[in-house]
């Protein structure tokens, strides 16, 4: 992975280290003009709409591929994190035309029974990555399949999402009781922290698998954690009688989608989705240290902590078999 310079630029939080950013950045017949870099994003802090699209632009290298080929989810906050957000699902008539995009369809919660089909963006090189950022989307919010077969997901992800009544403390143990799971059925698993409040559990699988498949096998290895563990962990999804954490095996599904590795969150002090080693996960874990300089700090250090979740494939069948034995 490239190295980044370090000037002695004063500026706010995140873009301390880099050059200033053009008004313009142009790549061949294409361009993106830049617009409003100096709105205050994360006021707390000083964190700038500028300061946002340098973090992307420097994590861009390692971020593309894993969103790359993916319809990505438009949530944009065009008044920093804490205005409020709307998504813009469909880009026909709104993206540049050299954006990529995929036709999907979609339902919608006002007439879940009736299907449209719309365009969606697809984020493949760092002039889209600069596009979307630029409108206002914090968050890389991608879904788990690629284009060319959308309905064949690259992962299991056991979404770990604490209730009220807990911390995150019994978030990590929950996430390790998951480890533990997939460790005896051996399958290798990648932790990262959601960005927000909870950690997310990545399995990565062949290409062969539908989301039926995955969602199966998640909803197993939820109910036996919480079978076994009731007063840590649940699969209730009601928030109202929901105690511990929830093991979200609901997200494996066909146009859900994630917030992807090395996305920042709208969050208090614009905390990133980061990539962790197992070793990481342990009580002496605050997803909270997880910022924009830090997220770039350890890239330097440790290079992409997920580059297995690109390169490992992993077939679902035998460890369906042994959890129904």
């Amino acid at each position: 992975m490239r190295k980044r310079e370090r000037t002695g630029e004063q500026s706010h939080g995140a873009g301390s280290r880099e050059p200033s950013l053009p008004s313009e950045v142009r790549r061949g017949k294409r361009s993106v003009r830049l617009s409003n870099l100096d709105k205050l994003f994360w006021p707390e802090q000083g964190f700038t709409k500028g300061d946002l699209l340098r973090y992307y632009r420097e994590v861009a290298p390692t971020l593309l591929p894993h969103v790359r080929d993916r319809p990505f989810t438009m949530k944009r906050y065009p008044d920093g994190w804490q205005g409020r957000p709307f998504f813009r699902k469909d880009v026909t008539n709104y993206a540049p035309a050299w954006v990529k995009r995929a036709t999907v369809s979609v339902t919608s919660r006002e007439q879940p029974q009736q299907r449209r089909t719309i365009e969606v963006p697809v984020v493949n090189d760092e002039l889209a990555l600069f596009w979307m950022v630029n409108t206002g989307c914090i968050e890389c919010h991608t879904w788990y399949s690629r284009i060319d077969r959308l309905e064949r997901p690259d992962w299991v992800v056991f979404d770990l999402d604490p209730s009220d009544d807990v911390g995150f403390a019994e978030t990590v143990e929950v996430a390790l009781l998951v480890k533990q799971a997939l460790d005896a059925v051996g399958l290798a698993s990648f932790p990262k922290t959601s960005g927000a409040l909870g950690l997310h559990v990545l399995v990565p699988i062949e290409r062969r698998h539908t989301y039926d498949d995955t969602r199966r096998f998640a909803t197993e290895v939820a109910r036996a954690i919480a079978g076994t563990h009731a007063d840590l962990a649940t699969t209730d999804w009601s928030k109202a009688r929901r105690r511990g954490v929830l093991i979200d095996a609901s997200q494996n599904a066909k146009g859900k989608s994630i917030a992807s590795v090395y996305s920042v969150r709208p969050m208090p002090g614009a905390t990133v989705s980061t990539p962790l080693r197992w070793d990481e996960v342990n009580e002496k874990l605050d997803p909270t240290i997880y910022t924009m300089e830090a997220v770039l700090d350890r890239l330097d250090r440790h290079g992409d902590l997920y580059e297995g979740v690109l390169k490992t494939k992993q077939h679902l069948g035998p460890a369906l078999r042994a959890l129904k034995s």
